[in-house]
Protein backbone atom coordinates (compact mmCIF):
# COMPACT_ATOMS: atom_id res chain seq x y z
CA UNK A 1 0.00 0.00 0.00
CA UNK A 2 1.86 3.02 -0.85
CA UNK A 3 1.96 6.33 1.31
CA UNK A 4 -0.10 8.41 -1.16
CA UNK A 5 -2.46 5.63 -0.62
CA UNK A 6 -2.94 5.17 3.23
CA UNK A 7 -2.75 9.41 2.56
CA UNK A 8 -6.13 9.09 1.02
CA UNK A 9 -7.49 6.63 3.71
CA UNK A 10 -6.67 8.61 6.63
CA UNK A 11 -8.20 11.92 4.92
CA UNK A 12 -11.02 10.04 4.43
CA UNK A 13 -11.76 8.34 7.47
CA UNK A 14 -10.77 11.39 9.60
CA UNK A 15 -14.32 13.04 9.69
CA UNK A 16 -15.63 9.62 10.58
CA UNK A 17 -13.42 9.15 13.79
CA UNK A 18 -12.58 12.47 15.37
CA UNK A 19 -16.11 14.66 14.31
CA UNK A 20 -14.20 17.67 14.04
CA UNK A 21 -14.53 18.60 9.80
CA UNK A 22 -13.66 22.43 10.42
CA UNK A 23 -10.64 21.80 12.64
CA UNK A 24 -10.05 18.83 9.87
CA UNK A 25 -10.44 21.47 6.98
CA UNK A 26 -8.10 23.62 8.50
CA UNK A 27 -5.36 21.08 8.89
CA UNK A 28 -5.84 20.47 4.93
CA UNK A 29 -5.50 24.02 3.73
CA UNK A 30 -2.55 25.02 6.13
CA UNK A 31 -1.23 21.59 4.97
CA UNK A 32 -1.23 22.92 1.45
CA UNK A 33 0.45 26.15 2.28
CA UNK A 34 3.08 24.03 4.24
CA UNK A 35 3.50 21.56 0.77
CA UNK A 36 4.13 24.47 -0.99
CA UNK A 37 7.03 26.25 0.71
CA UNK A 38 8.24 23.09 1.03
CA UNK A 39 8.43 23.08 -2.69
CA UNK A 40 11.09 26.18 -2.16
CA UNK A 41 12.70 24.94 0.61
CA UNK A 42 12.52 21.78 0.02
CA UNK A 43 13.20 21.07 -3.40
CA UNK A 44 14.83 24.36 -4.85
CA UNK A 45 16.68 25.36 -1.31
CA UNK A 46 15.03 28.74 -1.26
CA UNK A 47 13.47 29.73 2.42
CA UNK A 48 10.73 31.87 1.59
CA UNK A 49 9.17 34.10 4.42
CA UNK A 50 6.55 35.06 1.80
CA UNK A 51 4.05 32.54 1.84
CA UNK A 52 1.14 34.62 3.34
CA UNK A 53 1.48 36.93 0.51
CA UNK A 54 0.77 33.98 -2.38
CA UNK A 55 -2.01 32.96 0.72
CA UNK A 56 -4.23 36.31 1.17
CA UNK A 57 -3.51 37.01 -2.95
CA UNK A 58 -5.67 34.00 -3.60
CA UNK A 59 -7.84 34.10 -0.44
CA UNK A 60 -8.82 37.65 -1.28
CA UNK A 61 -8.72 37.28 -5.07
CA UNK A 62 -11.59 34.30 -4.82
CA UNK A 63 -13.65 36.10 -1.77
CA UNK A 64 -14.28 39.05 -4.42
CA UNK A 65 -14.96 36.88 -7.09
CA UNK A 66 -17.42 34.47 -4.92
CA UNK A 67 -19.03 38.36 -2.71
CA UNK A 68 -19.04 40.53 -6.66
CA UNK A 69 -19.81 38.23 -9.28
CA UNK A 70 -21.61 35.31 -7.33
CA UNK A 71 -19.14 32.78 -8.87
CA UNK A 72 -18.96 29.15 -9.28
CA UNK A 73 -16.81 27.86 -6.51
CA UNK A 74 -14.23 26.14 -8.65
CA UNK A 75 -14.11 29.25 -10.87
CA UNK A 76 -13.94 31.40 -7.53
CA UNK A 77 -10.74 28.94 -6.36
CA UNK A 78 -9.39 28.89 -9.95
CA UNK A 79 -8.98 32.74 -9.66
CA UNK A 80 -7.47 32.44 -6.51
CA UNK A 81 -5.22 29.93 -8.32
CA UNK A 82 -3.89 32.47 -10.52
CA UNK A 83 -3.50 35.82 -8.20
CA UNK A 84 -1.20 33.44 -6.05
CA UNK A 85 0.75 32.42 -9.05
CA UNK A 86 0.78 35.81 -10.73
CA UNK A 87 2.16 37.44 -6.99
CA UNK A 88 4.78 34.67 -6.29
CA UNK A 89 5.83 34.84 -10.21
CA UNK A 90 6.98 38.64 -9.62
CA UNK A 91 8.02 38.17 -5.86
CA UNK A 92 9.95 35.56 -6.84
CA UNK A 93 11.49 37.04 -10.51
CA UNK A 94 12.62 39.78 -7.56
CA UNK A 95 13.63 37.82 -4.80
CA UNK A 96 15.83 35.31 -6.61
CA UNK A 97 18.36 38.39 -8.06
CA UNK A 98 19.17 38.89 -4.29
CA UNK A 99 21.84 36.00 -3.23
CA UNK A 100 21.33 34.10 0.22
CA UNK A 101 19.92 35.97 3.27
CA UNK A 102 19.43 39.41 0.75
CA UNK A 103 16.81 36.90 -1.06
CA UNK A 104 15.22 36.10 2.07
CA UNK A 105 14.76 39.62 3.14
CA UNK A 106 13.11 40.51 0.38
CA UNK A 107 9.91 38.00 0.57
CA UNK A 108 10.11 39.18 4.14
CA UNK A 109 9.94 42.90 2.38
CA UNK A 110 6.94 41.95 0.16
CA UNK A 111 5.10 40.49 2.86
CA UNK A 112 5.04 43.47 4.70
CA UNK A 113 4.53 45.49 1.97
CA UNK A 114 1.17 43.37 1.03
CA UNK A 115 -0.26 43.20 4.48
CA UNK A 116 0.45 47.29 4.42
CA UNK A 117 -1.14 47.35 1.08
CA UNK A 118 -4.18 44.87 2.15
CA UNK A 119 -4.53 46.68 5.60
CA UNK A 120 -5.07 50.43 3.59
CA UNK A 121 -7.09 48.94 0.80
CA UNK A 122 -10.05 48.64 3.05
CA UNK A 123 -12.77 48.64 0.09
CA UNK A 124 -11.44 45.30 -1.41
CA UNK A 125 -10.25 43.67 1.52
CA UNK A 126 -11.92 44.68 4.59
CA UNK A 127 -8.47 46.51 6.23
CA UNK A 128 -8.34 45.44 10.01
CA UNK A 129 -12.10 44.45 10.27
CA UNK A 130 -11.58 41.70 7.51
CA UNK A 131 -13.43 40.50 4.38
CA UNK A 132 -16.90 39.40 5.81
CA UNK A 133 -20.08 38.18 3.96
CA UNK A 134 -18.33 34.75 1.87
CA UNK A 135 -20.65 32.58 0.37
CA UNK A 136 -20.04 28.94 -0.21
CA UNK A 137 -21.54 27.83 -2.88
CA UNK A 138 -22.90 24.31 -3.56
CA UNK A 139 -21.19 22.73 -6.43
CA UNK A 140 -22.97 20.01 -8.84
CA UNK A 141 -26.27 20.26 -6.80
CA UNK A 142 -24.44 19.08 -3.66
CA UNK A 143 -24.73 21.71 -1.15
CA UNK A 144 -21.27 22.92 0.65
CA UNK A 145 -23.01 24.50 3.63
CA UNK A 146 -22.48 21.52 5.82
CA UNK A 147 -18.82 21.35 7.25
CA UNK A 148 -18.46 17.92 6.46
CA UNK A 149 -19.67 18.30 2.73
CA UNK A 150 -17.09 21.00 2.67
CA UNK A 151 -14.39 19.08 4.17
CA UNK A 152 -14.80 16.20 1.89
CA UNK A 153 -14.59 18.78 -1.31
CA UNK A 154 -11.53 20.68 0.29
CA UNK A 155 -9.90 16.86 1.14
CA UNK A 156 -10.65 16.34 -2.85
CA UNK A 157 -9.06 19.57 -4.11
CA UNK A 158 -6.05 19.16 -1.82
CA UNK A 159 -5.03 15.38 -2.55
CA UNK A 160 -5.37 16.65 -6.53
CA UNK A 161 -3.09 19.06 -5.65
CA UNK A 162 -0.87 16.96 -3.44
CA UNK A 163 -0.70 14.30 -6.72
CA UNK A 164 0.35 17.39 -8.84
CA UNK A 165 3.21 18.25 -6.10
CA UNK A 166 4.67 14.61 -6.45
CA UNK A 167 4.22 13.84 -10.20
CA UNK A 168 6.59 18.05 -9.98
CA UNK A 169 8.88 16.22 -7.67
CA UNK A 170 9.55 13.26 -9.47
CA UNK A 171 9.56 15.05 -12.94
CA UNK A 172 12.76 16.25 -14.88
CA UNK A 173 11.59 19.74 -13.74
CA UNK A 174 11.97 18.83 -10.20
CA UNK A 175 15.60 17.37 -10.19
CA UNK A 176 16.69 20.63 -12.03
CA UNK A 177 15.15 22.28 -9.11
CA UNK A 178 17.56 19.77 -6.68
CA UNK A 179 20.85 20.40 -8.91
CA UNK A 180 20.00 23.85 -8.50
CA UNK A 181 19.86 23.73 -4.30
CA UNK A 182 22.94 21.41 -4.24
CA UNK A 183 25.02 23.53 -6.80
CA UNK A 184 23.45 26.35 -8.46
CA UNK A 185 26.70 27.56 -10.25
CA UNK A 186 26.91 24.02 -11.78
CA UNK A 187 23.58 23.97 -12.94
CA UNK A 188 23.63 27.12 -14.59
CA UNK A 189 27.45 25.76 -16.56
CA UNK A 190 25.60 22.58 -17.61
CA UNK A 191 23.07 24.42 -19.49
CA UNK A 192 20.15 24.55 -17.65
CA UNK A 193 18.24 28.90 -17.35
CA UNK A 194 18.46 28.68 -13.33
CA UNK A 195 16.44 31.90 -13.61
CA UNK A 196 13.46 30.53 -15.82
CA UNK A 197 13.20 27.65 -12.98
CA UNK A 198 13.73 29.52 -10.37
CA UNK A 199 10.98 31.60 -11.29
CA UNK A 200 8.44 29.02 -12.50
CA UNK A 201 8.91 27.21 -9.12
CA UNK A 202 7.87 29.89 -7.21
CA UNK A 203 4.72 30.49 -9.34
CA UNK A 204 3.70 26.65 -8.73
CA UNK A 205 4.35 27.48 -5.35
CA UNK A 206 1.97 30.53 -5.18
CA UNK A 207 -0.61 28.78 -7.05
CA UNK A 208 -1.14 26.30 -4.41
CA UNK A 209 -0.81 28.73 -1.57
CA UNK A 210 -3.54 30.83 -3.54
CA UNK A 211 -5.89 28.08 -3.86
CA UNK A 212 -4.76 27.25 0.25
CA UNK A 213 -6.21 30.85 0.32
CA UNK A 214 -9.37 30.31 -1.41
CA UNK A 215 -10.10 27.14 0.49
CA UNK A 216 -9.81 28.96 3.61
CA UNK A 217 -11.62 31.94 2.27
CA UNK A 218 -14.94 29.28 1.80
CA UNK A 219 -14.39 27.49 4.99
CA UNK A 220 -14.55 30.37 7.29
CA UNK A 221 -16.75 32.90 4.83
CA UNK A 222 -14.08 35.26 5.59
CA UNK A 223 -10.89 36.56 4.93
CA UNK A 224 -8.83 37.77 8.07
CA UNK A 225 -5.87 40.41 7.63
CA UNK A 226 -4.34 37.35 9.42
CA UNK A 227 -4.22 35.37 6.31
CA UNK A 228 -1.52 37.47 4.51
CA UNK A 229 0.63 39.02 7.65
CA UNK A 230 3.93 37.66 8.32
CA UNK A 231 3.13 35.60 11.66
CA UNK A 232 1.16 33.13 8.87
CA UNK A 233 4.47 33.04 6.79
CA UNK A 234 6.34 32.35 9.98
CA UNK A 235 4.38 29.74 11.06
CA UNK A 236 4.23 28.04 7.71
CA UNK A 237 7.95 27.55 7.91
CA UNK A 238 7.77 26.58 11.44
CA UNK A 239 5.30 23.87 10.31
CA UNK A 240 7.70 22.82 7.15
CA UNK A 241 10.53 22.73 9.41
CA UNK A 242 8.41 20.47 12.41
CA UNK A 243 7.66 17.74 9.62
CA UNK A 244 10.61 17.44 7.75
CA UNK A 245 11.54 19.17 4.03
CA UNK A 246 13.08 16.79 2.82
CA UNK A 247 9.16 15.15 1.39
CA UNK A 248 5.87 16.80 0.95
CA UNK A 249 4.74 14.17 3.21
CA UNK A 250 6.54 15.77 6.23
CA UNK A 251 5.27 19.52 5.19
CA UNK A 252 1.43 17.52 5.70
CA UNK A 253 2.74 16.28 8.90
CA UNK A 254 4.06 19.15 10.20
CA UNK A 255 1.08 21.31 9.80
CA UNK A 256 -1.33 18.94 11.36
CA UNK A 257 0.82 18.57 14.29
CA UNK A 258 1.09 22.53 14.62
CA UNK A 259 -2.83 22.80 13.80
CA UNK A 260 -3.89 20.39 16.30
CA UNK A 261 -1.28 21.27 19.00
CA UNK A 262 -2.07 25.34 18.77
CA UNK A 263 -5.59 24.95 18.81
CA UNK A 264 -5.64 22.93 21.76
CA UNK A 265 -3.09 24.30 23.70
CA UNK A 266 -4.14 27.57 23.04
CA UNK A 267 -7.50 26.39 25.28
CA UNK A 268 -5.34 25.11 28.24
CA UNK A 269 -2.69 27.85 28.70
CA UNK A 270 -2.73 31.43 27.08
CA UNK A 271 1.07 30.73 26.81
CA UNK A 272 1.25 28.11 24.56
CA UNK A 273 3.73 29.32 22.28
CA UNK A 274 6.57 28.66 24.99
CA UNK A 275 5.30 24.93 24.81
CA UNK A 276 5.47 24.67 21.24
CA UNK A 277 8.64 26.34 21.21
CA UNK A 278 10.35 23.52 23.21
CA UNK A 279 8.47 20.84 21.05
CA UNK A 280 10.19 22.64 17.99
CA UNK A 281 13.66 22.97 19.77
CA UNK A 282 13.61 19.13 20.43
CA UNK A 283 12.55 18.37 16.89
CA UNK A 284 15.67 20.54 15.78
CA UNK A 285 17.74 19.32 18.29
CA UNK A 286 17.04 15.46 18.34
CA UNK A 287 15.43 14.93 14.57
CA UNK A 288 17.55 16.95 11.71
CA UNK A 289 15.20 15.65 9.30
CA UNK A 290 11.86 16.70 10.77
CA UNK A 291 8.91 14.34 12.55
CA UNK A 292 8.91 12.78 8.82
CA UNK A 293 12.31 11.17 9.22
CA UNK A 294 11.45 9.07 12.25
CA UNK A 295 8.58 7.32 9.99
CA UNK A 296 10.17 7.36 7.16
CA UNK A 297 13.01 4.59 9.29
CA UNK A 298 10.72 2.99 11.01
CA UNK A 299 9.26 2.03 7.77
CA UNK A 300 12.87 1.05 6.04
CA UNK A 301 13.31 -1.04 9.55
CA UNK A 302 10.09 -2.47 9.09
CA UNK A 303 11.07 -3.56 5.36
CA UNK A 304 14.15 -5.22 6.25
CA UNK A 305 12.62 -7.16 9.60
Amino acid sequence: MTRFAVLVAIVALAPLVLRYPELETQILTFGLLAVAFNLLLGEMGFLSFGQATFNGAGAYAAARVLIDAHAALPLALLVGVIAGAITAAAIGALAITGRGVYGVMLTFAFNEMAYYAAFQWRDVTGGDNGLSGVPRPGIFGVSLADPTHYYYFTALVVLLAFAAVLRVNGSPFGAVLRAIRENEDRARAIGYRVRRFKVTAFAISGALSGLAGGLYAGLYRFVPLQAIDLDTSTNIVIAALLGGTGSPYGALLGAAIFTVLSNSLSHVWSHWPLIFGLVFCAVVLFFRGGLWSIAERWSRRAAHA
